[in-house]
């Protein structure tokens, strides 16, 4: 029986799960729909029968349950308030009893056909105890992850078989979080969560660290070298500094920041985007866009915007006529159909493509919308994301006691980071061009290398790993 490891890159974006035998890579199959199937949007969707589909056929689910649909809410009983007073009389001699109940109502979408989750890691270092409403019922963060958790699991024991197998996990320098103990709160989720999908002993590593495995894997050379990998995904930025001889690496120094990719699709929407749903209008009539942006971002709320309080704002843009009408009749739209999440993957998608071209589109016929980005629009936008940079590069050469010119090489990860402006930055702050690694699929495969040699003392990938 043969023993092999197990590497999940369990991502806020996408997740991928790899296997090293001692001399291989190869990846599992985890998303039904896509041809290949290795990388699975990290995504879950639940029916009002609560059946649950994941990765690409949750996300394909919801659009396909609600894209145009009609939204109608419909007030519902949440409680009530019951306020006992006493009261003295005029004289002040007896004291009366004055009882007052006020019953609070909520508005919600009695038509809802499923609810979609999505970047769920983000959620980790949250403090309390995050709960989302399921049609009536309460489900914890971690139970929402377990449904994740298991359809892996059972991925992973497919494709295993009768073969032993150790499973290490990824993790980011920092979890996002509003925990003051958010490191520890994230894994302890984790861990249960892994544990009630069926997923046991396992361990976690930094994905910075599991990319340095995975690029050191297929690049074996001779020499000492500091390496510095950048890995820029989709919820964290997370960078490492390691030294590497010919049998041996050394990793001297991690740092990262809980925000990446997804942040930048909201500062896309922000700046070409809002201006055309009504951002920097002026109006005396009723109508501030700041009202609406927060429901626009978070696209599960996006529904709550058909109340008639903020339809109301809205066709005050519309009776102003020009662009103001315009404007109102596009934000209308996306209101009326849902239209939020469709609107940032389109974002996304655009983002991506700038990878290949010097200009794109962000389309979305639904709302007539139209506008273009080009590399320049993207490198203006990304000011905030270079500040980022400057700080955990400081960071993390302080930690590893090393300067920027004692570097030999800068390997760069994940989906963000194939952004031209971002490589073009990194370059020019470090002066060395960075290398393109395996953008999606390499901390995996680090961490499959590493699960191996949890148990083999025979790895055949030559070289001993020391932790700082």
């Amino acid at each position: 029986m043969a023993h092999i490891g197990i590497g999940l890159d369990f991502g806020t974006s996408n997740t991928t799960a790899a296997v090293y035998d001692g001399r291989n890579i190869s990846y599992i199959r985890l998303d039904d729909l896509t041809e290949e199937g290795v990388i699975m949007p990290t995504a879950l969707y639940l029916d009002r029968e609560f059946h649950s589909s994941t990765g690409s056929e949750a996300i394909l689910k919801y659009l396909q349950d609600n894209t145009s649909r009609r939204i109608v809410l419909t007030d519902k009983e949440i409680g009530c308030i019951t306020v006992h007073m006493g009261e003295m009389d005029r004289d002040h001699t007896i004291e009366r009893d004055r009882t007052y109940t006020q019953v609070i109502t909520g508005k919600i979408d009695a038509e809802l056909p499923g609810r979609l989750f999505k970047s769920m890691k983000s959620y980790l270092g949250d403090k309390g105890d995050p709960r989302f409403d399921v049609f009536g019922r309460k489900f914890r963060l971690e139970a929402i992850l377990t449904i994740i958790l298991r359809h892996i699991a059972e991925k992973i024991t497919d494709f295993t078989k009768e073969n032993e197998f150790s499973l290490c996990i990824g993790r980011p320098v920092l979890y996002s979080g509003t925990a003051a103990d958010s490191e520890s709160l994230a894994l302890n989720r984790m861990k249960l969560s892994g544990a009630r999908a069926g997923m046991e002993n396992f361990s976690f590593m930094l994905e910075p660290e599991a990319a340095a495995l995975s690029y050191l894997h297929s690049h074996k050379s001779g020499g000492k070298e500091n390496i510095l990998v950048f890995d820029f995904g989709g919820g964290t930025m997370d960078l490492c500094v390691l030294e590497k001889s010919e049998h041996n690496i050394k990793f001297l120094g991690a740092a990262g920041i809980p925000r990446a990719g997804d942040n930048i699709d909201r500062m896309i929407f922000r700046n070409k985007v809002a201006p055309l749903l009504g951002a920097g209008l002026s109006f005396s009539h009723n109508f501030h866009y700041a009202e609406f942006e927060d429901y626009l971002l978070n696209w599960q709320s996006t529904y709550l915007l058909n109340q008639a309080v903020y339809i109301e704002k809205i066709n005050t843009l519309i009776k102003a006529g020009g662009s103001a009408k315009e404007k109102g009749l596009r934000l209308k739209k996306l209101v009326r159909c849902n239209g939020s999440f469709q609107l940032l993957e389109q974002i996304e998608q655009a983002k991506i493509e700038l990878s290949g071209k010097d200009c794109t589109s962000i389309v979305m016929e639904e709302i007539d919308l139209d506008v273009d980005l080009t590399r320049t629009d993207l490198e203006d936008i990304l000011s905030p994301v270079f500040s980022d940079i400057d700080q955990v590069v400081r960071e993390v050469l302080e930690i590893a006691e090393l300067k920027k010119a004692q570097l030999n090489r800068i390997v760069c990860t994940g989906g963000s980071s194939r952004i031209p402006a971002v490589r073009k930055y990194i370059a020019s702050l470090l002066g060395k061009e960075p290398e393109e690694w395996n953008s999606f699929r390499g901390i995996a495969a680090g961490l499959a290398v590493a699960a191996y040699r949890e148990f083999s003392t025979d790895a055949k990938s030559g070289i001993e790993i020391n932790e700082n």
